[in-house]
């Protein structure tokens, strides 16, 4: 039986970041990835702060667009931020991300996928792999198993790991791609209306050749009936905001999928690590989790390489990952938890409350106290202002 030091599930940037800093510690790393390459099934906008593209791509080419801008179009007006951002097309990006990992020492197996896992005991775990391309099965043995493997990930044979409870808040976004940038290139735009959703968003990304589009809600307002793929068309073909921009455009690619926006309770047990989607690192509010993923990836880097020195993979040692997390950015996610829960309470009292709740919170400081009474009171008392642009970066997280 093969032996590794650490398995990585899952070729996202969240398991390419960490399998490659753990190959560059020397350490024996097996990378596992279910599609011919990774990126190739991804549905996402693709969109994160510049810094971390800077940190681990050295190809310019990687990059679709610097943005610059961005808007956030509301029934009342419009709420605009300097950023620093790019966009990438995932399929592009995940697979430099893995191919990097490679190139760094870590195994890369595509085509593979990770059908179950044992932990018998600290820093002794086996991984049973199906290779997708011989049918067959086989066991690896390992340390430490990192499940980077997105929303359905699975941990969730771990009780402790387990997303059931937290499914509710996930959303469901399809991601298109259409034909030309239908807006300016260094600017993207979201739109945040109850004539999409009571508690969603559409959106258009500028890549180089072509526009990332799409809409996404929660599964709460899917089980009321509302239809995601449906939403997507008419923000094509008759929304007003965006049908201008988009109609008549062709298509030239069609992804769906899962957003796991809530985080689990524990991200660390006995040989074990949970990071990325497979966590719920992703924004509750915007659907933003690439930043995430790659922080959380330094994160479990760090705590590995210290638990492989000191041959220590008991839960204890590796709840310094844990620790990490929320010394880190688990405190932005879990107060953006805390708004989407009143976002989502407000839904009792009208589809209009969302949008200007969310509004009044994260946008607060781009208004006025006056202002933010007319954006609760909209349109009441006439159309809310915004102050002037006062130049600070909007990260996307």
């Amino acid at each position: 039986m093969e032996s590794f030091d650490v398995v990585v599930l899952g070729a996202g940037p969240a398991g390419s970041v960490l399998a490659r800093l753990l190959a560059e510690k020397k350490h024996r790393v097996l990378l596992v990835e279910k599609d011919a390459y990774a990126g190739k099934t991804t549905a996402c906008g693709g969109l994160f702060d510049k810094p971390y593209f800077d940190k681990y791509v050295d190809d310019p080419s990687v990059m679709e667009q610097h943005i610059t801008r961005n808007v956030f179009r509301m029934p009342w007006g419009e709420v605009t931020y300097t950023c620093d951002q790019v966009t990438v097309k995932r399929r592009v990006f995940d697979r430099y991300l893995a191919e990097r990992a490679a190139d760094c020492g870590a195994v890369l197996r595509t085509r593979t996928k990770a059908v179950d896992w044992q932990v018998r005991g600290p820093g002794d775990a086996t991984v049973t792999l199906h290779d997708l391309e011989t049918k067959k099965k086989y066991d690896v043995r390992t340390k430490i198993i990192a499940f980077a493997d997105g929303p359905h990930t699975l941990a969730k044979k771990n009780p402790l790991f387990d997303y059931t409870p937290n499914k509710p808040y996930w959303a469901y976004a399809y991601a298109y791609e259409v034909e030309g940038v239908a807006t300016d290139p260094h600017e993207m735009i979201i739109w945040l209306d109850k004539k999409l959703f009571p508690w969603g968003y559409g959106w258009v990304f500028p890549d180089s050749d072509v526009s990332n589009i799409g809409v996404g809600t929660i599964q709460a307002e899917m089980d009321k009936g509302i239809k995601v793929k449906d939403k997507l068309f008419a923000f094509m073909e008759t929304y007003p905001g965006s049908a201008p921009l988009l109609k008549n455009r062709a298509v030239t690619d069609k992804k769906g999928g899962f957003i796991p926006m809530w985080l689990i309770d524990y991200y660390s047990d006995t040989s074990q690590v949970v990071l990325g989607d497979a966590a719920g690192m992703v924004s509750p509010l915007f659907g933003a989790g690439i930043d995430y993923a790659i922080d959380a990836a330094e994160a479990a880097a760090r705590t590995l390489d210290e638990a492989l020195q000191s041959g220590r993979f008991d839960a204890t040692f590796l709840a310094a990952y844990d620790q990490r997390l929320k010394q880190g950015f688990l405190k932005d996610l879990r107060k953006q938890m805390l708004v989407a829960k009143i976002i989502i309470k407000s839904l009792l009292f009208g589809g209009q409350w969302p949008v200007k709740i969310l509004a009044v919170i994260a946008f607060g400081g781009k208004y006025t106290r006056w202002n933010k009474i007319k954006i609760l009171l909209f349109p009441l008392l006439g159309r809310p202002r915004v102050k002037e642009e006062d130049g600070a970066l909007l990260s996307h997280k």
